[in-house]
């Protein structure tokens, strides 16, 4: 009999991907991570312009919902959340926005080239934690590859507007 691996604490919720009350069964993956990417989002849209050129709080919520709402649209082709939480893609957006592309995410959400340039940008950054910790060697050199925060937030707010039913009725 083969043994069950042992989960972290965080992980061990992640096997959990159904509710079934009676009859029915809700699949918690892709309407849960889109609760969580739309709260992210409006957020990152609702918090003030930053005084200094660079205040990380927004990238990263910006950030964060952007992977939940690919994450999301994952789920509902397949992925469970613990593939997910134990996957090659951790926090790479790049990669995640790969993965969604290839399961023909560009059929449902519109990001524009732009949008998908700024992904881009900031996934080293967000993967890096540079968002979450001082980054002293990217501040010195003023954050040469910051992404645009407008086109980043814009972005997240596509992606959940448009993953609100693909993810309820998943």
């Amino acid at each position: 009999m083969p043994m069950k691996r042992k989960l972290s604490p965080a992980k061990q919720y992640a096997e959990f991907e159904n509710i079934s009350i009676g009859n029915i069964v809700i699949r918690f993956g892709p309407a849960g991570l889109w609760v969580y990417s739309r709260a992210y989002a409006r957020a990152a849209a609702a918090l003030p312009a930053p005084e200094k050129p660079f205040e990380p709080v927004r990238y990263y919520l910006a950030c964060h919902s952007i992977e939940l709402s690919l994450k999301a649209y994952l789920t509902i082709h397949g992925a469970t959340m613990l593939d997910l939480s134990e996957s090659a893609y951790g926090h790479k957006l790049e990669a995640i926005l790969i993965a969604a592309d290839a399961k023909q995410l560009q059929t449902l959400v519109p990001l524009t080239d732009e949008h998908r340039v700024e992904i881009v940008n900031a996934s080293d950054y967000y993967a890096g934690k540079v968002f979450e910790y001082p980054a002293m060697g990217e501040a010195a050199n003023a954050y040469p590859r910051l992404p645009n925060l407008d086109v980043l937030i814009a972005a997240a707010q596509l992606l959940v507007q448009t993953l609100e039913l693909p993810c309820k009725e998943a």
